[in-house]
């Protein structure tokens, strides 16, 4: 549930969580916040070390690299639907990893109470919880009561100018995705249909992550908005551009909270 500026002010333990799409600033911020002595908590260095890193040693056949600032490994486990020849991965296989994908990123997510008791026992007092460009993707109800019980979720925005670069990026350099689930077959069902394609197998792996990433992305967008909205803040990401200290980035959030209180007073 969202809180007003004077219930954060009085948290003396705070907990954040960040949320937004790849690439929005989310790791930068947390990078910097565990400069200032915050506990950093990466869900996708989570993922891809305690839930999977086993799994990804076995499937790549490789030792587990996979760092805070290197997710590398992660990315090339969960790969891309095609032609093996192309580089892609049959379509059971591919399904069978993005559902273990999935499953690791609520168990990351679900170890936040647990991460938070044990950084305040290692002497933390904040902590910042990076969250996956995908944890829209979660619809756990139950779940994500337990990430807004145990912090402020923040949805960092990104801007137009931000959406494009994504967009042409992923058309520059498609990689691995994590599909919503509730619309992957049927992308995958129009994609085929367009292509003239009877198969899976048949498919080129970098022109099915051009043709799907726009679709994703507009997907996504109204996730990150309705959770947002039910329990914490949106605040725009050129707020936190030039960012470069706790109090810095603790006066962001105070300033979004204000600017959402005044938007319920005039609605």
């Amino acid at each position: 549930m969202p809180i007003t500026v004077p219930e954060f002010d009085a948290i003396e333990r705070k907990v954040i969580t960040l949320m937004g799409m790849s690439g929005v600033g989310k790791t930068y911020l947390s990078t910097m916040l565990a400069k200032a002595g915050w506990c950093h908590y990466s869900c996708d260095y989570e993922i891809g070390t305690r839930y999977l890193g086993a799994e990804i040693e076995a499937t790549l056949g490789e030792p587990n690299r996979v760092s805070v600032q290197d997710l590398s490994q992660l990315s090339a486990y969960v790969g891309r639907l095609g032609d093996p020849a192309k580089g892609g991965l049959a379509l059971d296989e591919f399904k069978r990893r993005q559902n273990r994908y999935f499953n690791a990123e609520c168990e990351a997510l679900a170890r936040l109470p647990e991460r938070v008791v044990k950084a305040h026992k290692e002497g933390f007092t904040h902590v910042v919880n990076d969250s996956t460009g995908s944890m829209c993707e979660i619809d756990d109800r139950i779940l994500l009561d337990t990430v807004d019980e145990n912090s402020l979720i923040v949805y960092i925005k990104a801007s137009a100018k931000e959406e494009k670069t994504v967009l042409e990026r992923a058309k520059t350099y498609p990689k691995p995705l994590f599909y919503s689930p509730e619309r992957f077959e049927y992308w995958l069902e129009a994609y085929l249909q367009e292509r003239g394609l009877s198969g899976a197998e048949e498919i080129d792996p970098d022109d099915f992550s051009r043709w799907t990433f726009p679709q994703l992305f507009e997907n996504r967008l109204p996730k990150y908005q309705y959770i947002a909205d039910k329990y914490g803040v949106t605040i725009p990401s050129e707020a936190f551009r030039g960012v470069e200290s706790e109090a810095e980035f603790l006066g962001v959030i105070v300033e979004g909270l204000h600017k959402q209180e005044a938007m319920k007073l005039r609605a």
